[in-house]
Protein backbone atom coordinates (compact mmCIF):
# COMPACT_ATOMS: atom_id res chain seq x y z
CA UNK A 1 0.00 0.00 0.00
CA UNK A 2 1.72 3.66 -0.81
CA UNK A 3 2.14 5.52 1.98
CA UNK A 4 1.08 9.42 2.14
CA UNK A 5 3.16 12.24 4.26
CA UNK A 6 0.95 14.59 5.91
CA UNK A 7 1.85 18.09 6.37
CA UNK A 8 0.06 20.61 7.57
CA UNK A 9 -0.01 23.68 5.42
CA UNK A 10 -1.57 27.73 6.54
CA UNK A 11 -4.01 24.97 8.75
CA UNK A 12 -4.97 23.07 5.78
CA UNK A 13 -3.76 19.19 6.05
CA UNK A 14 -2.45 17.82 3.15
CA UNK A 15 -1.77 14.34 2.34
CA UNK A 16 1.31 14.30 -0.63
CA UNK A 17 2.41 11.48 -2.63
CA UNK A 18 6.52 12.62 -1.89
CA UNK A 19 8.19 9.35 -1.27
CA UNK A 20 11.46 10.32 0.57
CA UNK A 21 9.69 13.89 2.08
CA UNK A 22 11.38 15.25 5.30
CA UNK A 23 10.48 18.35 7.44
CA UNK A 24 13.30 19.17 9.92
CA UNK A 25 12.63 21.73 12.19
CA UNK A 26 15.65 23.01 13.78
CA UNK A 27 15.38 25.38 17.05
CA UNK A 28 14.92 29.07 16.56
CA UNK A 29 14.95 28.42 12.55
CA UNK A 30 12.34 27.76 10.00
CA UNK A 31 11.44 24.60 8.70
CA UNK A 32 14.21 22.49 6.41
CA UNK A 33 12.13 20.53 3.71
CA UNK A 34 14.05 17.92 1.83
CA UNK A 35 14.35 14.68 -0.09
CA UNK A 36 16.14 12.11 1.58
CA UNK A 37 17.69 9.03 -1.07
CA UNK A 38 16.76 5.05 0.56
CA UNK A 39 19.42 4.62 3.05
CA UNK A 40 19.94 1.15 0.67
CA UNK A 41 20.59 3.76 -2.44
CA UNK A 42 22.94 5.29 -0.58
CA UNK A 43 24.98 2.95 0.79
CA UNK A 44 25.02 1.46 -2.40
CA UNK A 45 26.63 5.02 -3.99
CA UNK A 46 23.80 7.01 -4.89
CA UNK A 47 24.46 10.74 -5.16
CA UNK A 48 23.21 12.80 -4.07
CA UNK A 49 21.73 11.96 -0.58
CA UNK A 50 19.52 14.80 -0.04
CA UNK A 51 18.39 17.60 -1.84
CA UNK A 52 17.14 20.42 -0.84
CA UNK A 53 13.41 21.80 -1.34
CA UNK A 54 11.81 25.14 -1.24
CA UNK A 55 8.31 24.77 -0.70
CA UNK A 56 5.90 28.43 -0.34
CA UNK A 57 4.56 27.69 3.12
CA UNK A 58 2.16 30.25 2.79
CA UNK A 59 0.59 28.31 -0.29
CA UNK A 60 -0.82 24.46 -0.43
CA UNK A 61 -0.97 24.16 -3.15
CA UNK A 62 3.08 24.73 -4.03
CA UNK A 63 3.37 21.26 -2.24
CA UNK A 64 2.19 19.63 -5.45
CA UNK A 65 5.47 20.76 -7.26
CA UNK A 66 7.22 19.42 -4.10
CA UNK A 67 6.04 15.81 -4.30
CA UNK A 68 5.80 15.90 -7.76
CA UNK A 69 10.15 16.75 -7.23
CA UNK A 70 9.95 14.25 -4.55
CA UNK A 71 8.63 11.66 -6.67
CA UNK A 72 11.04 12.50 -10.12
CA UNK A 73 14.13 12.13 -7.37
CA UNK A 74 12.81 8.43 -6.46
CA UNK A 75 12.21 7.77 -9.94
CA UNK A 76 16.15 8.88 -10.18
CA UNK A 77 17.08 6.23 -7.28
CA UNK A 78 15.12 3.38 -9.25
CA UNK A 79 16.29 3.94 -12.83
CA UNK A 80 20.07 4.06 -10.98
CA UNK A 81 19.19 0.68 -9.28
CA UNK A 82 18.41 -0.51 -12.50
CA UNK A 83 21.25 0.23 -14.56
CA UNK A 84 19.34 3.14 -16.29
CA UNK A 85 20.61 6.25 -17.37
CA UNK A 86 20.10 8.70 -14.56
CA UNK A 87 20.85 12.49 -13.42
CA UNK A 88 23.85 12.93 -11.24
CA UNK A 89 25.00 16.09 -9.43
CA UNK A 90 26.32 18.49 -11.32
CA UNK A 91 30.10 18.84 -11.85
CA UNK A 92 31.47 22.36 -9.41
CA UNK A 93 32.03 25.41 -12.18
CA UNK A 94 29.62 23.98 -14.78
CA UNK A 95 27.11 25.63 -16.06
CA UNK A 96 24.66 22.79 -14.65
CA UNK A 97 25.90 23.48 -11.41
CA UNK A 98 25.39 27.24 -11.63
CA UNK A 99 21.64 26.47 -12.49
CA UNK A 100 21.35 23.69 -9.64
CA UNK A 101 22.48 26.55 -7.41
CA UNK A 102 20.10 29.66 -9.04
CA UNK A 103 17.18 26.91 -8.25
CA UNK A 104 18.14 25.93 -4.88
CA UNK A 105 20.15 28.34 -3.08
CA UNK A 106 17.74 29.90 -0.06
CA UNK A 107 18.44 33.56 -1.07
CA UNK A 108 17.67 32.59 -4.86
CA UNK A 109 15.40 35.36 -6.56
CA UNK A 110 14.01 32.28 -8.14
CA UNK A 111 11.92 31.56 -5.37
CA UNK A 112 10.53 35.07 -5.07
CA UNK A 113 9.09 35.27 -8.24
CA UNK A 114 4.93 34.45 -9.17
CA UNK A 115 4.72 30.45 -9.99
CA UNK A 116 3.87 31.19 -13.79
CA UNK A 117 7.24 33.50 -14.21
CA UNK A 118 9.05 30.07 -12.25
CA UNK A 119 7.28 28.12 -14.34
CA UNK A 120 8.59 30.09 -17.49
CA UNK A 121 12.13 29.81 -15.83
CA UNK A 122 12.09 25.99 -15.32
CA UNK A 123 11.01 25.59 -18.94
CA UNK A 124 13.77 27.96 -20.20
CA UNK A 125 16.47 26.00 -17.97
CA UNK A 126 15.48 22.85 -19.47
CA UNK A 127 16.61 24.73 -23.00
CA UNK A 128 19.87 25.18 -21.90
CA UNK A 129 20.35 21.32 -19.86
CA UNK A 130 22.65 20.04 -23.38
CA UNK A 131 25.05 22.32 -21.89
CA UNK A 132 25.18 21.60 -18.58
CA UNK A 133 28.49 19.89 -18.60
CA UNK A 134 30.22 22.73 -20.17
CA UNK A 135 32.84 24.50 -17.74
CA UNK A 136 32.59 28.48 -16.97
CA UNK A 137 35.91 29.05 -17.76
CA UNK A 138 35.65 27.81 -21.14
CA UNK A 139 32.58 29.64 -22.28
CA UNK A 140 33.90 32.75 -24.56
CA UNK A 141 31.71 34.88 -27.28
CA UNK A 142 32.35 31.93 -29.79
CA UNK A 143 30.47 29.78 -27.81
CA UNK A 144 27.64 31.65 -26.94
CA UNK A 145 27.17 32.76 -30.43
CA UNK A 146 26.81 28.79 -30.88
CA UNK A 147 24.24 28.27 -28.26
CA UNK A 148 22.57 30.73 -29.61
CA UNK A 149 22.49 30.08 -33.26
CA UNK A 150 21.71 26.05 -32.29
CA UNK A 151 18.33 27.00 -30.07
CA UNK A 152 17.15 29.21 -32.96
CA UNK A 153 17.87 26.52 -35.69
CA UNK A 154 14.29 25.59 -36.81
CA UNK A 155 11.88 22.83 -36.52
CA UNK A 156 12.51 19.88 -38.82
CA UNK A 157 10.46 20.59 -42.17
CA UNK A 158 10.63 24.55 -41.56
CA UNK A 159 12.00 27.06 -42.91
CA UNK A 160 11.69 30.13 -40.16
CA UNK A 161 14.56 30.10 -37.41
CA UNK A 162 12.74 29.97 -33.87
CA UNK A 163 14.35 33.88 -32.52
CA UNK A 164 11.90 33.39 -30.00
CA UNK A 165 13.44 29.86 -28.23
CA UNK A 166 16.89 31.19 -28.83
CA UNK A 167 15.72 34.60 -27.20
CA UNK A 168 14.39 32.70 -24.00
CA UNK A 169 17.42 30.81 -23.46
CA UNK A 170 19.73 33.55 -23.55
CA UNK A 171 17.64 35.61 -21.17
CA UNK A 172 17.91 32.75 -19.19
CA UNK A 173 21.44 32.88 -19.43
CA UNK A 174 21.43 36.20 -18.48
CA UNK A 175 19.76 35.62 -15.27
CA UNK A 176 22.15 32.90 -14.31
CA UNK A 177 25.62 35.05 -14.93
CA UNK A 178 23.74 37.77 -13.06
CA UNK A 179 22.88 35.58 -10.41
CA UNK A 180 25.88 34.27 -10.51
CA UNK A 181 27.85 37.53 -10.52
CA UNK A 182 26.02 38.91 -7.46
CA UNK A 183 27.13 36.41 -5.28
CA UNK A 184 31.01 36.65 -7.05
CA UNK A 185 30.62 32.91 -8.38
CA UNK A 186 33.66 32.87 -10.69
CA UNK A 187 33.70 33.93 -14.36
CA UNK A 188 30.31 35.05 -14.41
CA UNK A 189 30.91 38.52 -14.28
CA UNK A 190 32.47 37.84 -17.45
CA UNK A 191 29.88 35.81 -18.60
CA UNK A 192 27.01 38.36 -17.97
CA UNK A 193 29.59 41.03 -20.16
CA UNK A 194 29.28 38.99 -23.22
CA UNK A 195 25.59 37.61 -23.06
CA UNK A 196 25.05 41.10 -22.64
CA UNK A 197 26.48 42.20 -26.19
CA UNK A 198 24.64 43.77 -28.69
CA UNK A 199 25.68 41.24 -30.71
CA UNK A 200 22.53 38.70 -29.93
CA UNK A 201 19.50 40.76 -31.49
CA UNK A 202 17.16 39.42 -29.19
CA UNK A 203 14.61 42.20 -30.55
CA UNK A 204 12.00 40.02 -31.36
CA UNK A 205 10.31 39.59 -35.18
CA UNK A 206 7.72 41.84 -36.05
CA UNK A 207 4.57 40.36 -35.59
CA UNK A 208 1.35 40.70 -38.22
CA UNK A 209 -1.44 42.24 -36.38
CA UNK A 210 -4.67 39.49 -36.98
CA UNK A 211 -6.26 40.59 -40.09
CA UNK A 212 -9.91 39.72 -40.40
CA UNK A 213 -8.93 37.16 -43.46
CA UNK A 214 -6.46 35.42 -40.64
CA UNK A 215 -9.33 35.62 -38.06
CA UNK A 216 -11.67 34.18 -40.06
CA UNK A 217 -9.52 31.29 -41.57
CA UNK A 218 -8.93 30.45 -37.87
CA UNK A 219 -12.53 30.50 -36.53
CA UNK A 220 -13.17 28.22 -39.64
CA UNK A 221 -10.53 25.79 -39.27
CA UNK A 222 -11.99 25.59 -35.60
CA UNK A 223 -15.01 24.96 -36.37
CA UNK A 224 -13.92 22.29 -39.31
CA UNK A 225 -12.61 19.98 -36.16
CA UNK A 226 -14.89 20.60 -33.41
CA UNK A 227 -13.25 22.92 -31.33
CA UNK A 228 -16.34 25.91 -30.64
CA UNK A 229 -14.78 26.46 -27.73
CA UNK A 230 -11.30 27.79 -29.35
CA UNK A 231 -13.09 29.60 -32.62
CA UNK A 232 -15.19 31.66 -30.10
CA UNK A 233 -11.67 32.65 -27.85
CA UNK A 234 -10.56 34.01 -31.19
CA UNK A 235 -13.68 35.65 -32.44
CA UNK A 236 -14.00 36.94 -28.85
CA UNK A 237 -10.59 38.51 -29.01
CA UNK A 238 -10.88 39.61 -32.57
CA UNK A 239 -14.53 41.14 -32.61
CA UNK A 240 -14.89 42.38 -28.92
CA UNK A 241 -10.75 43.84 -28.44
CA UNK A 242 -10.11 41.39 -25.98
CA UNK A 243 -6.92 40.54 -24.25
CA UNK A 244 -6.04 36.73 -24.33
CA UNK A 245 -6.26 36.68 -20.16
CA UNK A 246 -9.73 38.45 -20.59
CA UNK A 247 -10.93 36.10 -22.86
CA UNK A 248 -9.52 32.17 -20.73
CA UNK A 249 -8.72 33.93 -17.08
CA UNK A 250 -6.01 32.66 -15.21
CA UNK A 251 -5.87 29.89 -12.51
CA UNK A 252 -4.44 31.23 -9.28
CA UNK A 253 -3.67 29.64 -5.64
CA UNK A 254 -6.33 29.56 -3.10
CA UNK A 255 -5.40 31.38 0.27
CA UNK A 256 -5.35 29.96 3.72
CA UNK A 257 -7.79 33.42 4.78
CA UNK A 258 -9.96 33.35 1.53
CA UNK A 259 -11.18 30.33 0.86
CA UNK A 260 -13.41 29.45 -2.27
CA UNK A 261 -17.15 30.41 -2.63
CA UNK A 262 -20.42 28.21 -3.53
CA UNK A 263 -19.89 29.64 -7.14
CA UNK A 264 -16.17 29.51 -7.53
CA UNK A 265 -14.34 27.24 -10.53
CA UNK A 266 -12.05 25.39 -8.73
CA UNK A 267 -9.04 22.70 -9.80
CA UNK A 268 -6.41 21.09 -7.18
CA UNK A 269 -6.67 24.20 -4.97
CA UNK A 270 -6.24 26.82 -7.54
CA UNK A 271 -9.51 29.56 -8.52
CA UNK A 272 -10.47 30.42 -11.51
CA UNK A 273 -11.21 33.77 -12.22
CA UNK A 274 -10.58 37.01 -14.62
CA UNK A 275 -12.09 35.72 -17.71
CA UNK A 276 -15.19 36.07 -20.14
CA UNK A 277 -18.53 34.32 -19.20
CA UNK A 278 -21.38 34.31 -20.93
CA UNK A 279 -23.38 36.59 -18.62
CA UNK A 280 -20.44 39.25 -18.81
CA UNK A 281 -22.06 42.61 -20.52
CA UNK A 282 -18.93 42.97 -23.00
CA UNK A 283 -20.78 39.22 -24.20
CA UNK A 284 -23.96 39.23 -23.72
CA UNK A 285 -24.79 42.91 -24.78
CA UNK A 286 -23.57 42.83 -28.18
CA UNK A 287 -25.17 43.32 -31.52
CA UNK A 288 -24.69 40.31 -33.32
CA UNK A 289 -25.11 41.93 -36.72
CA UNK A 290 -21.91 43.40 -36.20
CA UNK A 291 -20.12 40.63 -35.19
CA UNK A 292 -20.30 37.88 -37.55
CA UNK A 293 -17.28 35.70 -36.04
CA UNK A 294 -18.98 35.56 -32.38
CA UNK A 295 -22.56 34.73 -34.00
CA UNK A 296 -21.46 32.19 -35.72
CA UNK A 297 -19.63 30.38 -32.80
CA UNK A 298 -22.43 31.42 -30.63
CA UNK A 299 -25.69 29.53 -32.68
CA UNK A 300 -23.69 26.19 -32.07
CA UNK A 301 -22.93 26.53 -28.07
CA UNK A 302 -26.75 25.04 -26.85
CA UNK A 303 -25.51 26.12 -22.88
CA UNK A 304 -24.47 29.80 -22.98
CA UNK A 305 -23.81 29.15 -18.81
CA UNK A 306 -20.38 29.98 -17.00
CA UNK A 307 -16.80 30.30 -18.36
CA UNK A 308 -16.97 30.91 -22.16
CA UNK A 309 -13.76 29.20 -22.97
CA UNK A 310 -13.09 25.68 -21.68
CA UNK A 311 -11.34 22.50 -22.47
CA UNK A 312 -13.59 19.24 -23.64
CA UNK A 313 -13.70 18.52 -20.21
CA UNK A 314 -15.33 21.63 -18.73
CA UNK A 315 -12.66 23.32 -17.51
CA UNK A 316 -11.29 26.49 -18.09
CA UNK A 317 -7.85 26.60 -19.60
CA UNK A 318 -4.35 27.26 -18.48
CA UNK A 319 -2.37 29.82 -20.86
CA UNK A 320 0.11 27.19 -21.67
CA UNK A 321 -2.30 24.65 -22.71
CA UNK A 322 -4.55 27.22 -24.46
CA UNK A 323 -1.62 28.87 -26.35
CA UNK A 324 -0.59 25.00 -27.67
CA UNK A 325 -4.00 24.51 -28.49
CA UNK A 326 -4.10 27.71 -30.11
CA UNK A 327 -1.16 27.12 -32.41
CA UNK A 328 -1.85 23.99 -33.36
CA UNK A 329 -5.47 25.36 -34.73
CA UNK A 330 -3.33 28.29 -35.93
CA UNK A 331 -0.62 25.73 -37.78
CA UNK A 332 -3.32 23.86 -39.34
CA UNK A 333 -5.43 27.26 -40.65
CA UNK A 334 -2.32 27.73 -42.44
CA UNK A 335 -1.23 30.67 -40.57
CA UNK A 336 2.06 31.91 -40.70
CA UNK A 337 4.18 31.77 -37.44
CA UNK A 338 4.63 35.27 -36.64
CA UNK A 339 1.06 35.89 -36.59
CA UNK A 340 0.32 35.12 -32.74
CA UNK A 341 -2.80 35.08 -29.87
CA UNK A 342 -1.32 38.15 -28.13
CA UNK A 343 -1.81 39.67 -31.64
CA UNK A 344 -5.56 38.68 -31.96
CA UNK A 345 -7.07 42.15 -31.25
CA UNK A 346 -8.68 44.18 -33.76
CA UNK A 347 -6.74 46.97 -35.03
CA UNK A 348 -9.12 49.70 -36.10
Amino acid sequence: MKKFATVTVSGQKLELDAPGLKIQRPSGKGPYVFWSAPPAAIAAGFRPKNVRLHPDWDDPADFDRIARECREWQAKVVAWGSGEAVHRAPVPGTLGALAEEYQRADDSPFHAVRLSTRSTYLRWLKLLAPYGDVRLVDVDHGRLSDWYAELGQPEEGDQEPRRRRASSGLQMLRILFRFGAERSIAECSRLLDLAMSPDFDMKPVRREPMSAENAERFVDCALSIGDVRMALAQACQFELGLRQSEVIGEWVPIQPDDGPGPDDIVFQRQRWTGGLTFDMPVLAGIDLSTHPLVAQCLELIEDKRGPVVVREDGRPFDRFTFSRRWRAVAKAAGLPDHVQNMDSRKRE
